[in-house]
């Protein structure tokens, strides 16, 4: 693996993923504020947060099929996938690194509002519960990802 294939492997392992995610998290708030204009209703901050996760699955799919990736590359991102079709806990966990970022820009900015609070309280929550179930999956059968 050259290096940019390194860091595309490594970005999405601990605790860079955990840190990538938190930065989302922490940027959500005022770009959802920005698209949002004036409306911050729940309702709209869940579609935009809908929208940010189809993508976040979309843009990996054609950085899949456009990049030339070597086939260790392919193997890993392969296992991955592999990962998160059999453990839906794999992919709920990332959810609680966004909702702390969410959570994180609340603690040092001026708040969230009702919209930004509940759609943190759902990362965290339901993140959370993803976490706690990964971590135990992983405690009673490691899953190594990387060949």
């Amino acid at each position: 693996m050259n290096f940019l294939e390194r860091v595309l492997v490594k970005f999405d392992d601990q605790p860079w993923a955990a840190v990538w995610r938190i930065l989302l998290g922490v940027a959500i708030p005022p770009v959802f504020s920005a698209v949002a204009g004036g409306n911050g209703s729940v309702g709209l901050y869940l579609a935009l947060f809908i929208a940010l996760l189809m993508a976040l699955r979309v843009a990996p799919a054609l950085l899949r099929f456009t990049l030339p990736l070597s086939p260790d590359v392919k193997e890993v991102w392969r296992k991955r996938r592999f990962i998160a079709k059999d453990h839906d806990s794999y992919q709920w966990q990332k959810l609680f690194w966004m909702g702390l970022g969410i959570f994180s820009h609340a603690a040092v900015g001026s708040g969230l509002g009702l919209a930004g609070y509940t759609l943190a309280a759902i990362c965290l929550v339901g993140g959370g519960a993803g976490l706690v179930n990964w971590i135990r999956i992983n405690d009673a059968r490691p899953v190594k990802v990387n060949a």
